[in-house]
């Protein structure tokens, strides 16, 4: 059995996926049991960026074929957050230890005051 007590979890559109998110996904699977992505809705792509390269079902079978992610969660985060994801992390997961990576500065933001969730920025 997989243990899943220590859970990390990261977002993005990942479309395409490049080797730079490749690498950042690596270094997020080494920091936990278990890696969950989340990866924004084709809704989403097309309300926030316009459309998309991939549709969501071909982004999540790509990032699922990678031996570093675990998991992979649809959100859509129309306030700008990713309190979406956060939330639904915490109701699969009530008992772990839930850390969200940033490749971005999340001091400042209302994500940040999220209960229950550690957050970290690596690059």
């Amino acid at each position: 059995m997989i243990e899943k007590d220590k859970i990390i979890v990261t977002s993005g559109s990942f479309d395409p996926l490049s080797l730079e998110e490749l690498n950042f996904l690596k270094k997020c699977r080494r920091k936990g049991d278990w890696l969950i992505v989340g990866i924004h809705s084709d809704w989403w792509m097309l309300w926030a960026q316009g459309g998309f390269v991939h549709n969501y079902d071909t982004r999540k079978e790509i990032l699922t074929s990678l031996r570093c992610v675990d998991e992979v969660f649809s959100f859509n985060d129309t306030d700008g957050t990713i309190a979406q994801l956060l939330k639904l992390t915490k109701i699969c997961y009530p008992d772990a230890i839930i850390t969200y990576v940033s490749g971005a500065n999340l001091n400042n933001t209302p994500e940040f005051k999220f209960r229950g969730i550690n957050f970290e920025t690596i690059k």
